[in-house]
């Protein structure tokens, strides 16, 4: 879905990247030994998609609230 909304790309953009950060870092260590400092590394890569995530619905929570302040006070 394309938005014309520059945040909106840009968040989603965040959140894209985060998930590719993720699943390469998961795929680059399959195969090898892992250890805490690993399993530390994968956490993080984690939650930086869990805060991209986080953003992207704040946002748009905050349009839809903007939206329906608007629309009530029309009406």
């Amino acid at each position: 879905m394309s938005s014309n909304d520059p945040i909106q790309r840009r968040l989603t953009s965040q959140v894209v990247h985060a998930q590719k950060d993720m699943y390469q870092y998961a795929k680059e260590s399959q195969d090898q030994p892992f250890n805490a400092a690993d399993i530390y590394a994968f956490q993080n890569e984690m939650q930086d998609l869990s805060n991209a995530n986080w953003a992207s619905s704040q946002y748009t929570q905050y349009k839809h609230g903007i939206r329906k302040a608007i629309i009530d006070a029309i009406n």
